[in-house]
């Protein structure tokens, strides 16, 4: 069979009604017949024409996706490929290929949920007057905070292992407002600390409560936005 490298697999990329071909552990798929491969793009974040493994070890199926595309060749990995990553990493990722994304997949979410419902419950408490609304606030930011930092540290690492550190704007955009938000929420809850009563006297339209309470609903906006660009990093709308 062919032994491909980079140049020669490049070639393969879909454009200028070029065959399709993908690299994935050391072998070499034929997928141009497949729709989701179509212009030599999937998801619009897999191109052709490369070697995917680092990439698709993380997909959310399974190798048996390949059974149905021919092998065309193998493909001669370069020693600068092997040395991306330290060797312990990479033997530990092969072993549990779930640690590539899933884990910031998964952790990201609990600290997105508690700020939105530190906002929500804000908003309610100020509509209603309910005080366990007040509590529920407090609670949840300091519940977001510290989920944060497994998220953060997660996503650090997700950074370095799929994208190699690249300043992706997407990424970047992410890790600004995530520092924001986490020190939006230090200064609500030391100021909360401070006067347990901030929140309450939003209703009788204190200056100083209605500054905290128009710092926590920011906290909503702020998780959004690093929602909204983790989706795109997923599942991103632009080629």
């Amino acid at each position: 069979m062919e032994e491909f490298d980079e140049k020669s697999l490049s070639r393969y990329n879909g454009k200028e009604e070029k065959q399709v071909y993908i690299a994935y552990k050391g072998k070499v798929y034929d997928v141009s017949e497949s729709k989701m491969w179509k212009t030599g793009t999937h998801m619009n974040k897999h191109f052709a024409g490369k070697d995917l493994t680092v990439q698709l070890s993380a997909a959310p199926h399974g190798e048996e996706v390949f059974s149905k595309f021919k092998i065309v060749g193998t493909f001669k990995v370069s020693a600068a490929q092997d040395e991306r990553i330290p060797k312990w990493l990479s033997n530990l990722i092969e072993k549990h290929p779930s640690l590539k994304r899933h884990p910031h997949l998964s952790l990201v979410h609990f600290p997105l949920a508690f700020m939105i419902g530190s906002s929500l419950f804000a908003l309610l408490y100020a509509l209603f007057g309910v005080k366990s609304f007040n509590a529920t606030v407090f609670d949840l930011m300091i519940a977001g905070l510290v989920f944060s930092v497994f998220a953060i540290v997660s996503g650090f690492f997700t950074w370095y292992l799929n994208y190699m550190s690249k300043p992706i704007k997407a990424v970047i955009i992410k890790i600004v407002f995530s520092f924001i938000l986490d020190a939006d929420a230090v200064i609500l809850i030391w100021w909360r600390s401070l006067d347990s009563n901030i929140l309450i006297n939003v209703r009788n339209f204190s200056f100083n409560s209605w500054i905290f309470f128009i710092m926590t609903l920011l906290l909503a906006l702020f998780a959004m936005i690093i929602g909204y660009y983790g989706g795109e990093l997923v599942y991103p709308t632009k080629k």
